[in-house]
């Protein structure tokens, strides 16, 4: 038997409860479809085997084959943007990871996770600090190859944010997944669902609105 949730407070109209289970139908309806695309990308055929690329943990270096920790075969990559002629690094991707940050504790009961840039050691050193991030390991990119290769970076040299499944297997490496921002149609919120500020935000009656993510509201731990 199905147990009755409750989806409103007393004193609720007749016309706020009929919309509130029509919202409830169409809520459900989303979590079967996310459902179902979820099942096609654990579905998707054996991706291609990729290069034993290097990054700096600090002043030392480390290959994409020693990233794959504790047993673990499954690696997901943060790829956090930057630009060589700014000072800070995009605000909308230390967003996502921040959340990632504080979930990476759970996700590393089943995968080995990381966050990657194509930025200098002391940037990246500084601007992990300045955010918090306690729990994520951060590495720099030794040089462009692992960003161009996976999209990180695009043939003009532009950043772009990106997420990354690797799996280790006795073939090698190999490359799982790619998500963006961007999609393939031109729009946007390809990773939204990696982020909780969006759904949370989703919940107000205002919406997303204009926000956007900025550095200027960060305050240090």
């Amino acid at each position: 038997m199905i147990k009755e949730i409750a989806v409103t407070m007393p004193g609720a109209t007749s016309g706020y409860t009929d919309a509130r289970k029509k919202l409830d139908a169409a809520e459900i309806e989303l979590r079967d479809h996310r459902e179902r695309v979820a099942a096609l990308r654990r579905a998707l055929p054996e991706g291609p085997a990729v290069t034993d690329y290097v990054f700096f943990d600090g002043n030392r270096e480390v290959r994409l084959s020693e990233l794959f920790a504790n047993g673990k075969p499954y690696l997901v990559i943060y790829h956090l943007m930057y630009y060589q002629d700014d000072k800070e690094f995009c605000p909308m991707c230390s967003m996502w990871v921040d959340g990632l940050d504080a979930a990476a504790q759970h996700v590393k009961q089943n995968a080995n996770v990381v966050v990657a840039s194509l930025a200098p050691v002391p940037a990246l050193r500084d601007w992990k600090k300045f955010r918090g991030w306690r729990r994520l390991r951060v590495l720099a990119d030794k040089d462009a190859s692992f960003a161009r290769d996976t999209g990180a970076e695009d043939s003009e040299g532009n950043p772009q944010p990106t997420i990354l499944v690797f799996e280790k297997k006795a073939s090698g490496i190999h490359h799982v997944y790619t998500g963006q921002a961007q999609m393939s149609d031109g729009g946007l919120r390809g990773i939204d669902l990696l982020s909780p500020t969006w759904h949370v935000l989703d919940l107000l009656p205002a919406g997303r609105g204009d926000f956007n993510a900025s550095n200027d509201y960060v305050t240090t731990p």
